[in-house]
Parts: C-alpha cells; structure tokens; sequence
C-alpha cells in the first residue's frame, strides 16, 4: 500500500518542477470562476432571489466551483491515452501494482495542490469581493457533503479514466476527450445550478452521473434540499460508482488484449 504513496510524493515533486504550467491552469480555474460570479451578480441586480436560490446562495455557489474542481475535477488520467499511444504503458504492466490504484494516486497529487491553492483563491476572492458567502454550520450537512465529495471523486476518476482508454482504439484521443469534457462540465452543474431548467429536462438529467460531480455537492453545502433527496443521490452515484467501475474494468481487458508497445 505505501508503494502508492510514492507515487503521489514523486507526482507532487513534477508540479515543483513544472511550475509555470502550474500556474496557468491555476489562472484559468480562476477567470471562469470570476466570469460567472461576475455574470449571476449582474443577473440578479438588486434582486435578492432568482430561480428558487438567493443572492448569496448562487454567489456561494460560483466561488465554491474554486474548491470542487480542484478537489474533483483535477486529474492526470490524460497521460494514460498517451501512455498506450507511446508503449510506455509496458514500462507499468511489468510492475507489481495495479494500474487503476496507480493512477488514482497519480491523482491524489493534483488533486492535492489544486485543493490546497484553491482555499487560498476562495479567500482571497472573499476578502476582495466581500461576497455575501454562506457558511454552512450544520454539522450534519457538513458531513454529508464531504462524504458526497468522496463519491464524487471516484465517479469522476472512473468516468476519466474510461475515455482516456480511447487510446487502445485511436492515436486521436484529445478531440473526443476535449469534447467530452466540456460537455461533462456543463451536465456537472459548473456554469449554473442544474435545478434551474425546466423540470421535465432536470428530472431526466438527474439521473445521470455526471450532476453528482458538481452540482450535487454543491446542493448539500448549501443545505437547500431534502435528505431523502440526498439519499436518493447517494444510491445513484453508487449505482454509476459500481457499474462504470465495472465496464471500465471490462475495457482495460478488450484495450490489453490489442495493445502494441510500437518501437518499446
């Protein structure tokens, strides 16, 4: 087990020594987060509630997308197309350890710096704009949210990992990827609160993974739904957790069975 630890140490290392390219993703995450808070702030004007959620709940929702796409959304499962197109994959299939475990410790390494920079932003950003940002002090709700960040994690890893696969069947994998992932951002809830469309179509997309990536979290936090609504969240992001872990599972297998370590 402490084998994986290392791998998290050593990735944690790379981010010191590639800072620049650090630093720019950091940017990046900051500007889309000021450009929808700057957006709801002009939406909602002087009025205090729009679309079942007040001011400051949608503000607290904005800057909180600082702190759920580090711990969430960052990942390296990028590098495992490019690891099957360039045959270094070979270079892991001969280690004792399993590919899966590895690249979610990989993870735990950006998703750790990105956390840890993105409290930093969320303070500042609430010191500079004096938001009116919710504290949430029920402790019951605290702790369900960390739990659905949990879920939330692994769904994403898992779904991240299955189209980073695209890499046994195609060299072409950061279209579908860059294309997916936009979509994926959208369905999670990262540009507005899901539950403002209209209600046939938030009943269709609830039942789809990718709102308890984002969106669900989020929800819990603000404490602005039912805890049987968070119980039926819970059993379907378990249900996603467990049947796209399985497929994904199934594809490593088909994608092994093809794989050519060209010129390795």
């Amino acid at each position: 087990m402490f084998k994986y630890f290392y791998v998290t140490k050593n990735y944690l290392a790379e981010y010191f020594a590639y800072r620049l390219n650090f630093l720019l993703w950091r940017v990046r995450v900051i500007v889309s987060v000021l450009i929808s808070y700057f957006l709801w702030s002009a939406i909602y004007g002087n009025r205090n509630q729009i679309f079942n959620y007040t001011k400051n709940q949608m503000l607290t929702y904005i800057v909180l997308l600082t702190f759920i796409n580090g711990i969430v959304l960052a990942t390296q499962t990028q590098r495992i197309a490019e690891e099957i197109n360039q045959g270094t994959l070979s270079n892991f299939l001969i280690r004792p350890m399993d590919y899966f475990a590895f690249n979610l410790f990989r993870d735990l390494a950006d998703k750790s710096i990105n956390t840890f920079f993105a409290v930093i932003e969320i303070v500042l950003i609430i010191l500079l704009l004096k938001p009116g940002f919710i504290v949430q002090s029920d402790p019951i709700f605290l702790i369900l949210f960390i739990f659905s960040l949990f879920l939330s994690v692994i769904l994403y890893f898992i779904i991240s990992i299955l189209i980073s696969f695209i890499g046994f069947w195609s060299r072409e994998y950061w279209a579908p990827r860059f294309i997916f992932f936009i979509i994926i951002a959208f369905m999670a809830g990262t540009y507005f609160p899901l539950d403002i469309v209209p209600q046939p179509v938030y009943s269709l997309i609830e039942f789809l993974p990718f709102t308890y990536l984002v969106f669900f979290p989020l929800k819990i936090y603000l404490g602005n739904i039912l805890l049987s609504q968070i119980l039926k969240g819970f059993l379907i992001t378990l249900f996603w957790i467990f049947f796209l872990y399985l497929f994904a599972r199934l594809v490593w297998k088909k994608g092994l069975k093809i794989y050519t370590a060209e010129g390795k």
